[in-house]
């Protein structure tokens, strides 16, 4: 097992959670993208109000938590354990279809796992990278509190037998934070739901929640789909972000977004909030997909059951050569992409919207005979460098899979780079090619300063291009809170009674997301402890 981990190191996920998000999502999830509201009172992003539909039934509680992922399970969890009445609503058939039990795993710190390694990572140290990557962007204390709980969440998943280990520092950033799963989807979630119903919580699958129920300016409880009204003196929405709006996406990201997660993630949790008074925050990021890109022809997963893209040309994107937007101009160090695809990657794919991978024939069948990293001798600095062969091409499926791109409209080979910018209307490509070899010639990248290692230049015929589109595991942002993950309203006081945890809340994700892989589900699993906590202290 750990054999697999490290080969698909640079991935960010475990073996099976690579399987499962690869293989199992496009299998078991919706296939649309599209999230349309059920009635035309329930309004957009805009928040146009959500219609209040009596329920035939009602169920009382001391916490309703929307959403069975990360957060949810952890808050209900520990609301269970100290004795607390708890229901939880999941709009899919299990708690196991969640992001959650399909990812990589968590960063967190002061766990017993690291502890028994040697390699303990303090609070102090991954809040002050945290931190200092988001500028100040994100609520600090509110990190800080997050990240405080990591460890507790860590723990309690080893005492209730889910396998976990230290994973080794990927990305080169100073610290072994990253915790990888042995198990995922169901078997992952099964112990954490039989321990909260062992205590007496509640799970509901295949029930939305619709509308956040509002009393004198205080959450009472949720309206569902179900016909089911829960009332309960705390809410928790913890939906899991919008992945799965279209309608959404554009709104917030100004782009679509192939989904490669959970697309239950509608974005329904953020809408509810909203009509409840509360707020946006002002930091949206995708988890980008760190495995290359996809076209925008792509249905389904881009991937094959052992993790490899089903098209070998996906793979560009990881590897730091020279990349346009949709005028042929660069727009990026390159290499920066290649040293964090998931988090600098997606930003970069994201704010662009559509990017082209150029290279010649040199560069080409480097790539398929010799790989990237020996092909750019090897660059100390590339810490993810000796890792991403993973997805180079090969000369067993070179000729197939360039031929499927050319068909779909997503790549092609030509003998002129005119000919490859007539191809995409790409106006500037002909003179961007033509100072990048300039660049490549000197060794020093004038205009992004690329390190001299990835310059290679586009000069030798044919030539190749590829065109993708952004694609992620999930979203990070959404509603305002303050830093006990209490919803704010617009005048930034909170609405009492109502709690926001995991990536529906928009006041601990930075834009780009975060460095340190794990950092998603790390913060999601410890906002669930830390608002439980925070319910608890105030009970």
């Amino acid at each position: 097992m750990r054999k697999d981990i490290d080969r698909r190191s640079f991935l960010g996920l475990s073996a099976f959670g690579a399987l499962a998000a690869g293989a199992s999502l496009a299998g078991c999830s919706p296939k649309s993208t599209k999230s349309e509201p059920q009635n035309a009172e329930q309004g957009n992003t805009q928040n146009e109000g959500i219609t209040r539909k009596e329920g035939s039934e009602k169920k009382e509680c001391d916490a309703v938590i929307v959403g069975a992922g990360a957060a949810g399970l952890m808050a209900a969890l520990k609301l269970s354990e100290a004795g607390m009445k708890v229901i939880v609503v999941e709009k899919g058939p299990s708690a196991g279809m969640s992001n959650f039990a399909l990812c990589g795993g968590p960063a967190a710190c002061e766990t017993v796992i690291q502890e028994q390694e040697n390699a303990v990572v303090t609070l102090d140290q991954l809040f002050n990278y945290m931190y200092d990557f988001s500028r100040t962007g994100v609520n600090g204390k509110l990190l800080r509190n997050c990240l405080a709980n990591t460890g507790d969440a860590v723990n309690s998943m080893v005492d209730l037998g889910i396998p976990l280990i230290l994973k080794d520092d990927t990305y080169g950033v100073g610290f072994r934070a990253r915790h990888m799963f042995g198990t995922g989807g169901i078997d992952r979630v099964s112990p954490i739901v039989s321990a909260i119903e062992a205590n007496g919580g509640e799970l509901n699958y295949n029930v939305g929640a619709e509308k956040i129920l509002v009393e004198n300016e205080k959450a009472t409880g949720i309206q569902t789909d179900a016909g089911i009204d829960i009332m309960a003196k705390h809410v928790i929405i913890c939906s899991g972000g919008f992945l799965g709006s279209e309608e959404m996406q554009l709104d917030r990201l100004n782009t679509k977004v192939t989904p490669l997660g959970n697309v239950f993630s509608d974005g329904a949790g953020i809408r509810m909030v909203l009509d409840a008074g509360g707020a946006w925050d002002r930091n949206f990021s995708v988890l980008g997909n760190e495995c290359g890109a996809v076209p925008a022809t792509l249905e389904g997963s881009p991937f094959t059951e052992d993790f490899h893209n089903i098209n070998e040309h996906y793979g560009y994107w990881l590897f730091g050569g020279l990349y346009t937007d949709t005028a042929g101009e660069r727009f990026i160090d390159e290499s920066k992409i290649a040293e964090f695809p998931l988090a600098i990657g997606g930003e970069a794919l994201l704010r662009a919207g559509k990017a082209y991978v150029v290279m010649d024939s040199d560069y080409y069948e480097a790539v398929k005979n010799e790989g990237i990293y020996a092909y750019l001798g090897q660059p100390e600095n590339w810490s993810s460098g000796p890792m991403a062969d993973y997805y180079k091409t090969t000369p067993e499926h070179a000729e197939e899979h360039l031929q499927q791109g050319i068909e779909e409209g997503w790549a092609h080979k030509a003998n002129t780079i005119a000919e490859l910018a007539e191809k995409f209307s790409l106006s500037s490509l002909e003179a961007t090619v033509e100072a990048y070899n300039k660049f490549c010639d000197e060794g020093v990248d004038g205009d992004f300063g690329k390190p001299a290692a990835f310059l290679k230049p586009v000069k030798t015929a044919p030539f190749y291009i590829f065109e993708y589109v952004p694609s992620a595991w999930g979203t990070n942002g959404g509603v305002k809170v303050d830093s006990h993950l209490r919803a704010l309203n617009a005048q930034n006081k909170a609405i009492e009674g109502l709690y926001v945890a995991g990536v529906d809340q928009g006041s601990v994700y930075s834009m780009p997301y975060y460095t340190n892989e794990g950092a998603s589900v790390g913060l999601a699993l410890g906002s669930g402890i830390y608002v439980a906590k925070e319910i608890l202290a105030n009970a």
